[in-house]
């Protein structure tokens, strides 16, 4: 715990009763962004009369509007990537004539912290020396404990705690309605819907072809349909194709052919997904859906599922402890043996895969 957080020049966190307008500045990725957005929720529904807007990418925040193209919380959105300094000139002028009493960074990079400087606040909170980066702590007054779970979401949850609002449950709320996931579900032939989703954002954090190729067999093998996710991007649309090829099209391959809130819909009526780590397993993650999580280049229990913890297939210790030797292993340390994922073993997948199907779902009909 960084001991700058009970420095008595700190202001004094204000309560429930006090504090009201807040605003929540998580950029990116999309992960992060879909924990962010539980940890809203949770604070929302914890205190009902807060007014919490949210500064985000805006690649990310098509996925927080509902069906009536609504926002699910007031949004903000900034594009750093492609209009640079721009971007934060556009936003201060969006911002200026609201002013807040809580900014909760959530994000320790240094655009986030330039992003900061637009928004007025009394109290701008930020991470402590644990987790903070990029000169994050000085654009912030008051530095949050870092929690003994080492979860970036209960990182987040912190930010609560340290503001005096209690210990808050994060709680998702996509307001998804039947007509969509009746959509969802015509796609599929059966009930049992067995979702991959083979990509994550940063290519050596995927599992290979023939390991995905395996799991989707012994799926089919337990009655389950497999349907297979993903983006536009080359990399991911390359994994899917060569999935469907060695499935030799018994599969219902939807990548590329889902927007945001489309994917939403799909991934909440799977029985069951498997994915790297990616936004992809996150979103299954806060709807509920069973997901296992393969992880070998970084930490699972700082980046896994938050509500399946207990599906998460790693061999991230043992490799990093081969790299490390006898030190210990840090925070945000990234595991850099060349093909780390393929230390996972088909097996290994499997018995998780039996686990969670005897453990969350229903036996099958016969």
């Amino acid at each position: 715990m960084d001991s700058s957080s009970s420095n008595s020049n700190n202001p004094k966190p204000s309560g429930a009763s006090g504090k009201k307008r807040i605003a929540v500045l998580r950029l990116s990725a999309l992960g992060d962004c879909i924990n962010a957005f539980g940890f809203i929720g949770g604070l929302k529904r914890a205190h009902p009369k807060f007014k919490i807007s949210w500064i985000i990418d805006e690649r990310f925040a098509p996925l927080f509007f509902n069906h009536d193209k609504d926002e699910l919380v007031p949004l903000y959105p900034v594009n750093l990537k492609k209009d640079g300094f721009k971007a934060l000139f556009k936003l201060k002028k969006e911002l200026k004539h609201k002013h807040f009493d809580l900014l909760f960074n959530l994000q320790t990079s240094l655009k986030a912290s330039l992003t900061s400087t637009c928004i007025s606040a009394d109290h701008k909170y930020g991470y402590d020396s644990l987790r903070s980066r990029e000169g994050q702590r000085l654009f912030t007054d008051i530095k949050v404990p870092s929690p003994k779970d080492p979860h970036v979401l209960a990182g987040f949850l912190a930010f609560a705690k340290a503001a005096g609002f209690g210990d808050i449950e994060p709680y998702w709320d996509f307001e998804l309605q039947d007509n969509e996931i009746d959509y969802a579900k015509s796609y599929f032939d059966r009930d049992r819907i067995f979702l991959i989703a083979p990509a994550s954002a940063k290519m050596q954090k995927n599992w290979t072809v023939d390991g995905y190729t395996a799991l989707a067999r012994h799926a089919m093998e337990h009655g389950f349909t497999v349907g297979l996710l993903g983006g536009n991007g080359k990399i991911e649309s390359a994994l899917c194709q060569a999935i469907e090829q060695n499935l030799k099209g018994k599969c219902v391959n939807l990548c590329g052919r889902t927007s945001l809130r489309e994917l939403l819909a799909v991934v909440s009526v799977g029985s069951l997904l498997l994915s790297p780590d990616s936004g992809t397993m996150h979103l299954a993650s806060a709807l509920h859906t069973p997901v296992i999580g393969l992880f070998a280049v970084h930490d699972e229990k700082r980046v896994g599922p938050w509500n399946y913890p207990d599906l998460c297939v790693s061999v991230y210790q043992e490799l990093a402890h081969q790299e490390l030797g006898d030190k210990p292993i840090p925070w945000r340390y990234r595991v850099h043996t060349e093909n780390a994922m393929e230390h996972i073993s088909v097996a290994a997948v499997k018995a998780k895969f039996d686990y969670a199907v005897n453990t969350y779902l229903a036996p099958a009909k016969a």
